[in-house]
């Protein structure tokens, strides 16, 4: 495999001397803000955290419309939900009662994971093509905190790959083959419930990132074949990259902050939390998904 990324492009945690490193002022220049945003996210370390935005203070349905419009000017936002009555271009992340795991402990796959309140795994949305798009970026937005918890993680998905190519470039050699992803939760309607796709393949000049273990392994009872022992080899070395501590970036987000990440290279996910007992004040994030103009650095 050619044309990954360099050394120098990666991170992990160790990288950021504070976390002020990745935190950008709100800008009501919305354009400015952009400019800003692009610089760090598609052509920069792959993500960044606007601080001080009003969004605490708003009315929900008015920060998902403020969302949309702060980030029109970084990309176009994209129809989230399977359609045609039930689409938003902002996605309310927010704990409805979903759970990850079937009474009997086994991933629930038609789970929206991230309206739970539990431990969510690393993985970019992209692998699973949700509800047909193939998103450069995503934007989180805090309307509300939780009580407790509800961090977000983070892992630079190039440093991941760079880690592999030394240690492992047989199973990364696989990884690189085409994956069926189960996606029975963000299928659009009439379409496959399943995608295939190359854990990291090279792309528009650049490496790019299509990781979710947890969709990769229930594919197999899509496709009604075991995962052959040597793929399944090579998703156990990926899954013990990804437990690594030293490669994970953790963002407690304030009222107002809003993380955004270039989702052909940042994996995400999020701490467990506990939220407020008062439902008007539980935990609640305004999820936006973008396509931008442009690519961003080659690798």
């Amino acid at each position: 495999m050619t044309g990954y990324a360099t050394d120098r492009d990666s991170w992990t945690r160790h990288t950021f001397a504070s976390p002020t490193a990745f935190r950008l002022p709100y800008s009501p220049d919305h354009a400015l803000l952009a400019h800003r945003l692009r610089a760090e996210v598609l052509d920069g370390r792959g993500f960044a955290v606007v601080t001080g935005t009003p969004a605490g203070t708003m009315s929900t349905h008015t920060a998902q419309e403020f969302a949309t419009s702060m980030l029109r000017h970084l990309g176009e936002p994209l129809p989230q939900g399977r359609g045609p009555q039930d689409t938003a271009l902002a996605w309310l992340v927010r704990d409805e009662g979903a759970s990850a795991h079937t009474d009997d402990r086994r991933f629930h796959e038609n789970a929206y994971t991230s309206k739970s309140r539990g431990y969510l795994h690393l993985h970019n949305d992209r692998a699973v093509k949700p509800f047909g798009q193939d998103p450069d970026c995503i934007a989180l937005l805090t309307h509300r905190k939780a009580l407790r918890g509800g961090a977000s993680v983070l892992m630079d998905g190039w440093m991941v790959h760079r880690i592999l190519r030394k240690s492992a470039p047989h199973a990364l050699d696989m990884l690189s083959t085409p994956w069926p992803v189960d996606r029975r939760h963000v299928t659009p309607r009439g379409e496959n419930p399943m995608v295939r796709a190359p854990v990291f393949e090279q792309a528009d000049g650049r490496l790019q990132v299509r990781c979710n273990l947890k969709r990769i392994e229930t594919a197999a009872e899509l496709t009604g074949e075991p995962i052959p022992a040597e793929r399944c080899a090579a998703l156990e070395t990926l899954r013990q990259v990804l437990a690594r501590p030293e490669l994970k970036v953790t963002i407690p987000l304030e009222e107002g902050d809003c993380l955004v990440i270039d989702d052909r290279r940042v994996l995400h996910g999020r701490t467990p939390y506990e939220d407020h007992p008062d439902t008007a004040h539980r935990r609640c994030l305004v999820r936006v998904m973008l396509r931008c103009a442009s690519v961003g650095k080659a690798s």
